[in-house]
């Protein structure tokens, strides 16, 4: 039955992740002992985040052990681990930028970005890609089951961007191609969480790529569509192969998935 998934501990975990992250975006005009407080309360959170998650997820394992890549899948690793390399030399202009900053922004864009990437990692690389596991599972899917996962936390987690339209200030063009690239990345990262077993990994890259005192600004830049399109979708569709690939020694290996 579905009571068998305790939907109780899902929503102490949306909640957490959500409420945790919203507190930890901190307005840079706020007076640096509330910030402190924050950011104090940020950590009590991710700290819960966490625990719940991994409460929930068998400690973040997909399988017993990691699992044994072939050449080809290896290739589309390579291959996905120069755009993170790309992106991780923007972090390091992110950072030399910070060095002209004051200590409590350079805080506040610390906590912004681990913040992300505990919260949205362990919310949706980490529940919501074990809630479509239960779900799969309960109702006898077995084709293609860590694909399904990948593609439904990701579509949420690109679709979450939405709140910086509807909340923020941010323009509407804008939003939807943060919506769009954060989808691909998603994919990305679920293809990180299956080949590492972990979600962690994927938590210290996300808080990499976000570090930079631009976060505390909160807004996306807009711009063009053949620029994301071409940086992204290739991301996107390298991580979709990587993951059916998967999909594929699972089945014909006969490989158990972890399942709670």
């Amino acid at each position: 039955m579905l009571k068998k998934v305790q939907p109780q501990l899902g929503i102490w975990i949306v909640l957490c992740s959500l409420l945790g992250e919203k507190i930890a975006t901190i307005n840079p005009h706020t007076t640096l002992p509330k910030t402190l407080i924050l950011v104090f309360i940020s950590v009590l959170f991710m700290w819960l985040t966490i625990y719940l998650v991994n409460m929930r997820t068998h400690n973040g394992k997909l399988f017993t052990h990691t699992i044994k890549l072939t050449w080809l899948q290896k290739t589309f690793l390579i291959i996905l681990s120069l755009f993170i390399l790309l992106n991780l030399m923007n972090t390091i202009g992110g950072l030399i930028s910070m060095s002209h900053a004051t200590f409590k922004l350079i805080l506040i864009a610390t906590v912004t970005a681990v913040s992300a990437g505990i919260f949205e990692e362990y919310l949706t690389r980490g529940y919501l890609f074990n809630l479509a596991q239960r779900i799969l599972n309960y109702y006898h899917i077995t084709h293609s089951p860590l694909l399904i996962a990948s593609l439904f936390n990701s579509l949420i987690f690109g679709s979450l961007h939405l709140m910086n339209y509807i909340f923020g200030d941010q323009a509407l063009m804008a939003t939807l191609q943060q919506v769009f690239y954060a989808t691909c990345v998603g994919l990305l990262f679920s293809a990180l969480r299956i080949a590492t077993n972990t979600i962690y990994i994927g938590a210290i890259l996300h808080f990499l790529f976000d570090w930079q005192i631009g976060i505390t600004q909160g807004i996306s830049a807009l711009m063009p569509w053949s620029n994301v399109v071409l940086v992204y979708l290739p991301i996107a569709i390298l991580s979709v192969l990587f993951i059916m690939t998967v999909d594929r020694q699972v089945r014909n290996q006969k490989m158990t998935l972890i399942q709670q």
